[in-house]
């Protein structure tokens, strides 16, 4: 972690030891049930001093630190993701479990009540879901990963929880992509030339820009700033009180990513994504070109699994 953090009470039975020798990642930390969904389990937990907290526990292989590192840096910049407490690995002979501790944000998952809401409220909430998008625009990193130049989770990777990155400039990452892509010679460049006319400085329209084309590029690189990504904007990860919008969940998925990520990640690569929230994503999000969708397919499919 980079974050400084208190140590946490959580207020564990001294036969612990012995207890988790028979348990499994599941059974690591006590407490009511909040999610569990592929593998990511949240429960409630009250500590000994009364705090209520969420604790998030996964196999030790499937989270790292980076993970909390991204929703604390969310929560400490106005954005309503809930503030990192701790972060440890559950130890007997080997780590079991890998534990993330966040504060409880009230309410349920949007999944749980969107059907309920009458049209004046489903607008509401949009109109909270802009406003954070937003927020998360202002916050930027001069390059694509994690805080302080971590790498970032391979969103084309279903399988497997590997990274990639950090990288330097768009079109590093493009090129990475495209490393990926199993296609002939003439179809790879035809990619590269795309891929250089979507990175296209949008303010250099005039002659003397185009003229000097390679340097003006050079320069935009030098410029870029990649925003807030959280990469799994599902209404499971989208907590409200009624109808206020109190929390964003699970960054597991986040990073600093170009504009465009959160539209082409939603469309593209989140397959759990209810057929109902799909409209609604189109609705808050702002849309990127057709053909970064399809670069963005093209690189899932041909991901090695």
């Amino acid at each position: 972690m980079t974050m400084a953090v208190a140590p946490l009470d959580l207020d564990m039975d001294r036969s612990v030891d012995q207890q988790l020798r028979r348990f499994s990642y599941t059974d690591a930390a006590h407490g009511k049930e909040l999610y569990s969904f592929y593998g990511n389990r949240v429960i409630e937990h009250v500590t000994a001093s009364g705090t209520t907290v969420a604790i998030k526990v996964k196999t030790p292989d499937a989270m790292d630190s980076t993970e909390a590192d991204m929703m604390h840096h969310a929560a400490t910049n106005n954005i309503l993701a809930p503030k990192v407490l701790t972060f440890y690995d559950i130890v007997v002979n080997k780590s079991i479990a890998r534990a993330m501790v966040s504060e409880r944000v009230p309410g349920v998952p949007l999944s749980d009540v969107w059907n309920d809401y009458d049209e004046d409220q489903q607008e509401h909430v949009k109109d909270q879901l802009r406003a954070q998008l937003a927020r998360m625009r202002q916050v930027t990193q001069p390059y694509i990963g994690r805080v302080d130049r971590q790498p970032t989770r391979n969103m084309f990777d279903r399988t497997q929880n590997s990274t990639c990155g950090p990288f330097a400039t768009e079109k590093e990452f493009d090129r990475w992509c495209l490393g990926h892509v199993a296609a002939k010679p003439l179809a790879r460049l035809r990619w590269r030339l795309a891929l250089r006319h979507m990175r296209k400085d949008p303010s250099k329209t005039n002659k003397n820009a185009r003229r000097d084309s390679k340097a003006s590029a050079n320069d935009f690189d030098r410029r870029q700033r990649f925003v807030l990504t959280h990469g799994d904007l599902t209404p499971r990860n989208i907590i409200v009180d009624g109808t206020t919008l109190t929390g964003i969940v699970d960054w597991e998925r986040s990073g600093f990513y170009p504009e465009y990520a959160e539209y082409a990640f939603a469309m593209v690569l989140c397959h759990e994504h209810e057929k109902w929230w799909i409209p609604v994503l189109k609705d808050i999000l702002d849309p990127c070109p057709e053909q970064r969708l399809t670069f963005t397919r093209l690189v899932e499919d041909n991901y090695p699994y």
